[in-house]
């Protein structure tokens, strides 16, 4: 009877261990779903912020692009050139304007391939457009390179390697005038987007 009671004691013992380590389980399990299901309505709700605020610049981006287009065509009409610091004449419309070796799609290739994001701008998630003026020189070659204007959460970083970039940029098809090359002023907008 002894034997029997201290068996009945350890098989009561062993289901009830079974039961709690289920229960423990169960409350494990519960807790890993409801922290799986917290980080990803975390994502979800940082890449809806992502895409709303990317649309945004978008629409900003078009009425920067269309504002800046109006501002260059009012200063053509008061005067096609002007003399910059040092003399040259710098043309703001050409009979053909300047081009990039091989066209826009190679221009956006070189861009992707040597524009480099810079760490503090990732590690902000600053994302942006920023405007480039600059002068294609007679022989090609661009020069007087300055980030004027931007859209977005622009810093100091993002404009440096725009400029930086443009200005390591090979040798463009200079704009002609009358037949023959000649300086003029250009801008080009560099949109720095994080892929996600």
């Amino acid at each position: 009877m002894k034997t029997n009671l201290s068996f009945f004691a350890l098989l009561f013992a062993l289901v009830l261990s079974q039961g709690c380590a289920t229960k423990t389980n169960e409350s494990a399990n519960d807790a890993s779903s409801t922290s799986n299901e917290a980080a990803n309505s975390e994502r979800t709700e940082k890449a809806e912020r992502i895409a709303a605020k990317r649309a945004e610049l978008v629409k900003v981006k078009a009425e920067k692009q269309e504002s800046r287009k109006m501002a260059a065509a009012e200063r053509a009409a008061k005067t096609p050139n002007y003399k910059n610091a040092s003399g040259r004449v710098i043309y703001y419309t050409v009979e053909t304007e300047p081009y990039y070796s091989g066209g826009e799609g190679a221009m956006n290739k070189y861009l992707s391939d040597n524009l480099k994001y810079p760490q503090e701008a990732l590690d902000n998630e600053i994302e942006g457009t920023v405007y480039v003026d600059f002068i294609v020189n007679e022989d090609g070659m661009v020069s007087e390179i300055t980030a004027t204007d931007f859209v977005g959460d622009i810093d100091q970083t993002l404009k440096d390697e725009a400029v930086r970039v443009v200005s390591s940029m090979p040798a463009w098809m200079a704009g002609r005038q009358n037949g023959k090359n000649v300086n003029s002023a250009f801008s080009i907008p560099i949109t720095f987007q994080i892929n996600n």
